[in-house]
């Protein structure tokens, strides 16, 4: 055999790093080559795209938050707020590792905004997104059989409407039974056709702007015109914050129409926190929400 000469290996050396820099660009965007070790609970991937509905890609695109112990762990979906018309998918302060500290994958969903959407583009996209996960978690660390939603403020109407209207996830190409519990917190909308009437002039303008100025289009959009005996819904965990405030009207008549239908749910209270605290705050040290919310994920599980 002969001997390599200096100017071979030169070659290699440089085919070798040739090889290299065109895979590093792959690998970059999924942001694990800029983690440290130890830094997080989790190896971080942005930007996923769910479906191509959207004119603008970033709205049908999520981020995936992986556990950097463990493997086929349980997911949670997270549905941002924003009355619809605005927020993002970066919106997740402290969430991502508490959660993944806990051993959960979580997955954090962007979906198309009014004006420019209007109902039912937001929740089709939710359902869109749930159906991709499940069909694609196991690339991810994640279970498929142990998905939980859980959304704020609209992404909590979002949530509760693809959970209870069986339609959604079926158009999408799957069912209510990949959904494990749903977390809905300090929602708003669950009856559209009772708060429309009583909606301050903003908030009505925003409302129009996403289902409409037809009380057909809010019944159509309301969570509790699709609880009924024998819906294959989930089980839910309902939270409000303050007291005497519009979201507990929704909650407590949310949760009694669920308990009517004979559909698994819990109401919590959190008098000393504020529609904003509630969910900046969630996943901060001793948060006793993110408390809570384990507990009813845990009862779910077993």
């Amino acid at each position: 055999m002969q001997p390599t000469s200096s100017s071979h290996l030169a070659m290699i050396r440089k085919q070798i790093t040739g090889i290299f820099f065109m895979v590093l660009p792959a690998f970059v965007g999924t942001e694990l080559l800029a983690q440290k070790k130890g830094e997080t609970s989790y190896f971080k991937v942005s930007d996923i795209k769910y479906s191509q509905k959207a004119k603008d890609s970033r709205l049908n695109s999520l981020d995936i938050y992986m556990p950097r112990k463990g493997s086929n762990s349980p997911v949670i979906i997270w549905i941002h707020g924003g009355v619809w018309t605005f927020g993002d998918k970066s919106d997740v302060d402290n969430k991502p590792e508490y959660f993944t500290s806990k051993g959960y994958v979580f997955i954090s969903i962007n979906h198309r905004l009014s004006p420019d959407a209007k109902f039912p583009a937001h929740v089709q996209d939710v359902a869109d997104a749930i159906v991709w996960v499940h069909n694609n978690l196991v690339h991810y660390s994640g279970d498929p059989s142990r998905i939980f939603l859980m959304g704020y403020a609209s992404g909590a109407h979002l949530a509760a409407l693809v959970s209870l209207n069986e339609h959604l996830l079926r158009e999408a190409g799957s069912s209510l039974s990949i959904i494990k519990g749903v977390v809905l917190l300090d929602g708003v909308g669950f009856d559209m056709t009772s708060t429309m009437p009583d909606a301050v002039s903003k908030v009505r303008e925003w409302c129009i702007d996403t289902f409409g100025d037809s009380p057909d289009n809010w019944a159509d959009a309301s969570p509790v015109t699709y609880v009924k005996s024998g819906n294959a819904a989930p089980p839910h965990l309902i939270i409000y914050a303050g007291t005497k405030s519009p979201t507990e009207k929704d909650a407590v008549l949310l949760s009694k129409k669920l308990t009517d239908a004979g559909i698994k749910n819990k109401v919590m209270n959190y008098g000393k926190k504020s529609n904003l605290s509630i969910n900046k705050e969630l996943g901060k040290e001793d948060d006793k929400v993110a408390e809570d919310i384990l507990v009813f994920m845990s009862e779910c599980l077993r």
